[in-house]
């Protein structure tokens, strides 16, 4: 059940999921859910289509770049973190949600993607969906558990999504409705990982944690830790562990081909 609570604090995935889990037979071999760049977080990462001068144009006679693969579910589960792929660390799969419920409205509305990825009812939704959570051997410190929530999308499903959290993060600040207590958020610089990446943190209830959203090809992976600091008193955001993200993203690619 560690693993179980790793992904609920981490990505806020609903309750029907979590009692799933609870009752699966799920493993523990390893294999284990609406805008524009923001202000705060500068600049697209480098790689990342926005990263380009405007108007720029590719060289007379470049082929246009091949559309990202989709990977489905099975490819999906087969990416995420597994027990073996990074040294001190044991992962779990849980079943990741798939259901059509709509995610509850925030107040303001501007606010609404970074709540989506809270919950994993992540818009416009995913055609595929794997989830797992991954465990320091050194279980004490703060961030040991990170739970990690993939996204596969067709077409440029992946790319909208990172937009409307971008422009979310232009002007959030803070919200309700879906969270347990009004929310504060605060857009952190834009991390170098992936094709494009924004990073937050999301405080409520005297509690913050660090999410950090990476878009590789057509696949979303979404990072946070399985513990909130502060008990309720307020405290550093607790982090995700670099090493976790970067073997995350190194599958992702060798998934995609």
């Amino acid at each position: 059940m560690r693993g179980n609570r790793v992904v609920r604090l981490a990505l806020g995935l609903s309750a029907a999921l979590m009692a799933t889990a609870c009752g699966s037979s799920g493993t523990a071999d390893g294999k284990a859910a609406a805008g524009s760049p923001p202000a705060t977080a500068a600049a697209a990462a480098p790689g990342s289509a926005s990263a380009a001068p405007a108007g720029a144009q590719p060289p007379a006679g470049a082929q246009p770049p091949a559309p990202a693969r989709v990977l489905d579910a099975a490819q999906l589960k087969a990416a995420v973190l597994a027990t073996g792929d990074l040294p001190g660390y044991t992962a779990m799969e849980w079943p990741a949600e798939t259901g059509k419920s709509e995610p509850l409205p925030t107040t303001p509305q501007d606010c609404q993607p970074v709540e989506n990825i809270r919950t994993g009812k992540i818009r416009p939704a995913a055609s595929a969906k794997a989830a797992g959570s991954v465990m320091s051997a050194d279980a004490g410190s703060p961030g040991a558990g990170v739970g990690i929530l993939l996204n596969g999308f067709d077409g440029d499903g992946a790319k909208q999504v990172l937009s409307a959290l971008k422009t979310a993060l232009k002007s959030c600040t803070h919200y309700e409705g879906g969270v347990p207590r009004p929310a504060t958020v605060a857009a952190l610089p834009v991390p170098a990982l992936g094709d494009e990446a924004v990073s937050y943190t999301l405080a409520y209830g005297g509690n913050t944690q660090e999410v950090t959203v990476v878009r590789q090809g057509a696949v979303v992976a979404v990072f946070a830790p399985g513990s909130l600091s502060g008990g309720g008193k307020g405290g550093p955001a607790v982090k995700v562990p670099q090493e976790v993200v970067a073997r995350q993203l190194e599958k992702l690619r060798k998934a995609a081909g």
